[in-house]
Formats: C-alpha cells, sequence, structure tokens
C-alpha cells in the first residue's frame, strides 16, 4: 500500500471530513486552524509538518500508532464531537506517541487514549474519567495532569 503524499501544502482554515489519510506523508506541509472529522489518521507522523501556527482540531477521528514528537500542541483538541451518525465510537488514539510535546490547554474529550504514551509530555491535563487511559504511560510529572480537574496542589 503506497501512502498519500501531501508534503509542502498550506492548509487554513479547513475541513478534511470523512478522509482516510492513513500513513500519509506531511513533510513540510503546514496546518493552520484544521479541523480533522471523521477521518482515518492512522501511523500519522504529524511532527513532519510545518510547526509555524500549527493548529490542529481532531473529532471523532482514528490516530492509531501515530506520533507527535517535539510540537507545541497547545490549544489543540482531541475530541468525540458526533455531528451525525459516527464511524468511530471516539477519538482513537490508541499507542499514540506525544514525546517531548507541549499539552498546554490541549483538550482530551471522550478519547480511547489506550496505551498512548504521555511519558515526556509538558502541560498535560486530561481527565481520566472522560477518557480511557487504561495501559497509558505517564511520568511522575505528567501523571499530575490527571489531576488537574481536582484543583488540588501536589508538592514534592
Amino acid at each position: 500500500m503506497n501512502s498519500l503524499i501531501l508534503n509542502g501544502y498550506e492548509f487554513e482554515d479547513c475541513e478534511f471530513i470523512g478522509c482516510d489519510l492513513s500513513l500519509v506523508n506531511l513533510s513540510g506541509s503546514a496546518f493552520r486552524n484544521v479541523t480533522f472529522r471523521e477521518c482515518l489518521l492512522q501511523g500519522v507522523a504529524f511532527n513532519h509538518a510545518n510547526p509555524f501556527l500549527l493548529a490542529f482540531h481532531f473529532d471523532h477521528c482514528r490516530l492509531d500508532q501515530s506520533q507527535f514528537i517535539e510540537m507545541d500542541l497547545r490549544n489543540c483538541s482531541f475530541r468525540n464531537a458526533k455531528v451525525r451518525e459516527a464511524i468511530f465510537e471516539s477519538c482513537n488514539m490508541q499507542k499514540v506517541a506525544f514525546d517531548r510535546v507541549d499539552l498546554g490547554g490541549t483538550f482530551f474529550d471522550r478519547c480511547n487514549l489506550m496505551n498512548a504514551d504521555f511519558r515526556s509530555a509538558e502541560q498535560l491535563a486530561l481527565d481520566p474519567e472522560q477518557n480511557r487511559v487504561k495501559g497509558a504511560r505517564f511520568s511522575y510529572q505528567s501523571a499530575i495532569g490527571l489531576l488537574t480537574k481536582y484543583q488540588i496542589k501536589v508538592s514534592h
């Protein structure tokens, strides 16, 4: 199976709806305020995209085994926003790597994050009651982000 190549393209203020972009090559592509709805994006190395003004939103997508490495994902969203009869049961993100990623302000809502890797993620705030996190990996520092909704202070 050949992967789709979107090298160097610029996408701004647009939506991808119901697309299969699994294994897509995004080298140098720009994504500025782009929403993916009910898309297959499995095995995508998002870290190859152009980081300038990067803004992603994923609604009800499958991102299994994708990678976000050394990226600024502040204010991005991953959610289960069902607007019609959905193809997928949730925003599926099993085995996704969030490696050295800034997640400040990133929103996770009803996502399947089973076996995702958050060990080197920064500023994680994630409600484990609203997301599936079984088998997900966290460092001590990133695990503190699981308590954000309780507005408690943890010190060491």
